[in-house]
């Protein structure tokens, strides 16, 4: 990056002088209120989300999907709340949210993005499998686990709509040097898209263990507690890239192998979770 020393506020000041962070949707700042109180329920989340048409579609789709192996699909927004409870359906509001503010922008030539959806799911099976099966507490439950996986590179389209053709010019120096696209980043913005996406969950009052996942998946914390949570995200971003085997539209980063046995897991859990993750495909 441009300035190690640069201070998490003037890191602020950069990134919202350079990215336009949107304010929390009315859907999601809605559900995270019924949540907090001690009389939400879910019949009221239910009722929230159903004002939302695109949200309750999306929430619809994620609730039906593989991860939360319902027995009977779910084709009634009030039904998938009262099974599923509040904590869950936080999370998956969240999902719907971002899948549906974040999965278009303007079109670049070398940049597509339903490769960075397939990879942001393959990324939240991961990282959801390693919450599962590694001998690391890192703090979080499976279904957090996996919500962060999804959201932890919303940052690449806030610098996509944002800022298009600089964005354009990070994805070129990333395969010209050889260099991660958030190396590349970093060079020419000063941040990447870590910092953005984190900067985005601060903002929007997500909870500290996604803040802390998100923006430190590429740049390890100081704070411990942080650190694991990114060091989650890092991991199941490197098993997604491994098991794609790279990306036309950006090149990823991928954590040393030493690094990946600080998980502790037996080789034939972690050939299962390869496996896994190679055939997950994105749910939008």
């Amino acid at each position: 990056m441009g300035s190690a020393l640069i201070r998490t506020v003037e890191l602020e000041e950069l990134i919202e002088s350079t990215v336009s962070i949107p304010t929390i949707p009315v859907t999601l700042m809605e559900i995270s209120r019924i949540c907090a109180s001690e009389d939400g329920s879910a019949r009221e989340a239910g009722e929230a989300i159903s004002k939302d048409p695109a949200i309750a579609a999306k929430l619809l789709r994620l609730a039906n999907s593989s991860f939360y192996a319902l027995r009977n699909p779910v084709s009634d927004i009030n039904l998938a709340c009262s099974i599923l409870g509040l904590r869950v359906i936080k999370n998956l509001v969240l999902q719907a949210t971002v899948l549906e503010s974040f999965s278009s922008g303007p079109e670049l030539r070398n940049f597509d993005p339903t490769e960075l959806w397939d990879h942001s799911f393959k990324t939240a099976v991961a990282a959801q499998m390693l919450v599962e099966n590694a001998k690391i507490d890192f703090g979080i439950e499976k279904e957090e686990a996996y919500t962060c996986g999804l959201v932890h590179d919303v940052g690449k389209m806030l610098l996509l709509q944002s800022q298009p053709e600089q964005f354009a010019d990070a994805l070129e120096l990333s395969k010209l040097r050889n260099i991660p696209l958030a190396k590349a980043e970093g060079e020419l913005f000063g941040f990447s898209h870590a910092h953005v996406g984190g900067l985005l969950a601060e903002r929007w009052k997500l909870s500290y263990a996604l803040q802390a996942a998100v923006m430190y998946h590429h740049s390890p914390a100081a704070n411990p507690e942080e650190w694991v949570k990114g060091f989650l995200i890092s991991a199941a971003n490197s098993i997604a890239h491994e098991v794609r085997g790279g990306y036309k539209s950006w090149l990823g980063e991928q954590i040393e192998a030493e690094s990946m046995t600080c998980l502790d897991l037996d080789p034939e859990v972690m050939a299962d979770i390869r496996e896994t993750v190679r055939s997950t495909s994105t749910g939008i």
